[in-house]
């Protein structure tokens, strides 16, 4: 339909009055600032709005019962149109605009209600600045001046003068300070202030989520009751970024310490987080200044962790590592964490559980020299999410005052189980019940969620749900052992081209979904164990050049495979126990795969 932009005016006024109606039965006022977005999209869809009806419709951010939200401050008009943009667009900006800032007016007056629960007021005028950026008072109470907004921006200088713990000269390098931050690095002056801003928002969530741990509440109620409060003192976090990671790896071999390959180091006496870039396009770098922040904005007390609950330190900081920018909102935890997922594998599929009695008594010397070190830092990962966001964070306020215990060094090995007033028993399976995911957890996946690595072992994931990963094809690793899922899942395993790990064991597939994953180029690494398969499977697979793990345990694979088995030339790890086929043959064809383990 052709606008005739003369009635305009009169446009607008029939817009807003069709968006203004009052419904007749009463709703709570988050009800209501949601049906204003909906009448606003439902008009925009009429007006031939599609864009801005898909992103009136988006603004609200769903609540997840395992995952938290938090907004940093952002000094942004998201979807504001071009000063050009078609004056249609400009009303509907307008009247966007208009529901928001009255939310944020509601959130405000909320926050400063919660003089009992000041964590979440902080929280809550966050939010308020997500609705409305330019909110006074939600501003002022947060200390976002105009002065502090524009020190959040980095800010670059060549140095002048030699960094002497790098051996880094005068003008070899960068340095980029923020309001909370002085990054040195020798890499570009673009790396650095990319890390900076992304430093900066990991700070503000950290500030979000951990508020009982650094702010002073005291001075946060003042503020709210608008009086003057200092809400902690501020430091500036010293972060080094090497330009690779050989540079990374020689700093560290030339010291003699042991941790060259590592994603970062944050050195406590130095007060000092190093990093390099190969790292950066992940989240490891999060775990070390996680530990910076927890160490510098607490007491700063030397060996915290290093008689005991170690596995909370590292716990928390792979949970930080789960942060995702959705651009105008950040998530912490939920199923689907890349660290999470390796928690999940070595408690449902390996069966590795350190028993928690025994797992609280370890300091960082026996963590870190231990022979399951990697097992157990996974452990520390799904426990701290379990702690974090299981039943709906219920223990979440316990786990943080065993984290000030921990910091303060007032914690023994009995401190969770008696912060959380439940038995270290009771807890191991509330835990083992949280890794269990299914269909409704796939469903609530966020858009734009970034996923590489998937694991749903034993959980009640059948087909349907599994099917919403197609929207992830950068999938590397997915394990479904013990899901009840079918050859149904074929037009999945189509859509994901680059499959490297894929583990089926005990589900329901048959040789039409290996003729499938026999087409992927990069696999290497395919368990069929327990599942209906049957020679002709192996078929598809032979000759298969990048093929290194095999698992056909308890197949009904025969001696007629040998020769298909005999191409698949590069395999590392072969196993048929319990297939059909005889012994003899078996040792056969082990004995012609020369690269077999």
């Amino acid at each position: 339909m052709e606008i005739q932009w003369r009635w305009l005016p009169n446009l607008w006024s029939w817009f807003v009055v069709c968006l203004l109606g009052i419904t007749s039965t009463p709703l709570c006022a988050q009800d209501e600032f949601a049906k204003e977005l909906e009448q606003l999209a439902v008009k925009c869809e009429e007006l031939g709005l599609r864009q801005q009806a898909e992103i009136t419709r988006a603004w609200i951010v769903a609540d997840r019962p395992d995952q938290q939200v938090f907004y940093p401050f952002q000094n942004v008009d998201h979807y504001k149109p071009a000063v050009n943009a078609p004056q249609l667009q400009k009303y509907w900006y307008e009247r966007f605009s208009d529901i928001r800032k009255g939310e944020a007016e509601r959130l405000y007056q909320q926050a400063c209600q919660l003089t009992e629960d000041l964590p979440q007021a902080y929280r809550l005028l966050h939010r308020v600045l997500h609705e409305n950026h330019r909110h006074l008072g939600a501003r002022k109470i947060l200390g976002y001046s105009d002065s502090t907004v524009l020190q959040l921006r980095p800010r670059t200088a060549k140095a002048k003068k030699a960094m002497p713990v790098t051996g880094w000269r005068s003008g070899e390098y960068f340095t980029i300070k923020t309001t909370h931050f002085e990054i040195s690095t020798n890499a570009s002056a673009a790396d650095g202030v990319r890390l900076a801003k992304e430093l900066e928002q990991m700070y503000s969530v950290w500030q979000q989520a951990f508020v009982e741990f650094w702010c002073d509440t005291a001075g946060l109620k003042k503020r709210i009751a608008g009086e003057n409060g200092v809400l902690y003192n501020r430091r500036v976090h010293s972060v080094i970024l090497f330009d690779e990671v050989q540079s990374y790896q020689h700093f560290f071999q030339q010291r003699g310490i042991p941790n060259q390959n590592s994603s970062g180091f944050y050195n406590a006496n130095s007060k000092t987080s190093y990093l390099h870039p190969g790292k950066l396009q992940s989240n490891p770098w999060v775990h070390e200044v996680a530990h910076q922040l927890f160490y510098e904005l607490g007491p700063a007390l030397q060996n915290v962790g290093s008689e005991q609950n170690i596995w909370a330190i590292e716990g928390i900081a792979i949970y930080m590592e789960s942060l995702q920018n959705f651009d105008r909102y950040v998530t912490l935890g939920g199923f689907e964490s890349g660290r999470l997922q390796y928690g999940r594998y070595n408690a449902l599929v390996n069966q590795f559980h350190y028993p928690l009695d025994r797992f609280v008594e370890l300091g960082n010397q026996e963590l870190t020299s231990h022979p399951d070190i990697a097992p157990l830092y996974s452990q520390c990962s799904g426990l701290a999410h379990f702690l974090m966001d299981g039943n709906n964070g219920k223990y979440r306020d316990s786990f943080f005052e065993l984290l000030r215990k921990i910091y303060t060094k007032t914690d023994s090995a009995g401190s969770l189980a008696q912060l959380t007033r439940t038995s270290l028993e009771q807890l191991s399976r509330e835990y083992h019940e949280f890794l269990l995911i299914s269909d409704q957890d796939l469903d609530r996946l966020r858009p734009g969620t970034k996923l590489k690595v998937f694991c749903a072992a034993r959980g009640d994931v059948t087909d349907k749900g599994l099917a919403r990963l197609k929207a992830y094809p950068e999938l590397t690793w997915l394990d479904a052992t013990g899901c009840p899922i079918t050859d149904e899942s074929i037009p999945l395993f189509r859509s994901l081209p680059n499959l490297v790990e894929v583990t089926l064991d005990g589900s329901g597939v048959t040789d039409a979904t290996v003729r499938v994953l026999a087409e992927l180029k990069n696999l290497e690494q395919l368990d069929l164990a327990n599942t209906q398969i049957t020679d002709q499977a192996i078929g598809y697979l032979a000759g298969k050049p990048g093929l290194e793990v095999l698992f056909l345990t308890n197949t009904s694979v025969t001696d007629k495979v040998a020769s298909d088995l005999e191409t698949m030339v590069n395999l590392i790890i072969l196993d048929l126990a319990g297939t059909r086929m005889s012994d003899a043959v078996v040792e056969k064809v082990k004995s012609s795969l020369t690269k077999l383990k």
